[in-house]
């Protein structure tokens, strides 16, 4: 029979108020500095593409998922550096919540290594891309169909 002391239980209660305590959600010195909003801590899949030529480079996508929003940016944290400097984030939260897929063209503003594999990214988000930009609609139906899947493993 497996017993739980509370001296076990409050050093392990401990060490995760400790990793709270100096991964404050979202702070950074530097990043602090530069802020002008707040920010709302999200956790969203979300897909992005490179933004090339007045189009998306369809066989470069990434699945990512946001770590906050402000009013006009988004966080991202990804499993692989973005190197361009231009972007299309899309949303597909599902038909109850959304009519279609959201689209947003942004500037990159920076790119942090996070560790274990995973960068940040910082997008600033500077129109809502329209349908004349998305002329390849069908193209992204199966890929942002997987943002509300179920599946672990990638088909």
């Amino acid at each position: 029979m497996y017993s739980f002391e509370p001296k076990k239980t409050s050093q392990v209660h401990g060490r995760i108020r400790r990793i709270l305590d100096l991964t404050v959600p979202n702070w950074s010195p530097d990043l602090e500095r530069d802020r002008a909003e707040n920010r709302s801590t999200r956790v969203i899949p979300a897909l992005l593409w490179p933004w090339r030529d007045n189009a998306p480079v369809m066989d470069q996508h990434s699945f990512v998922l946001t770590k906050d929003f402000a009013s006009e940016g988004v966080g991202l944290v990804l499993n692989e550096p973005f190197r361009d400097s231009e972007a299309l984030l899309g949303f597909w939260l599902g038909e109850e919540i959304m009519d279609e897929p959201w689209f947003f063209l942004g500037t990159t503003q920076h790119l942090r290594k996070f560790g274990g594999g995973y960068w940040t990214l910082g997008l600033h988000l500077t129109e809502i891309a329209d349908s004349g930009a998305l002329t390849r609609r069908a193209a992204f139906a199966p890929l942002l169909d997987r943002l509300q899947s179920d599946e672990l493993v990638a088909p």
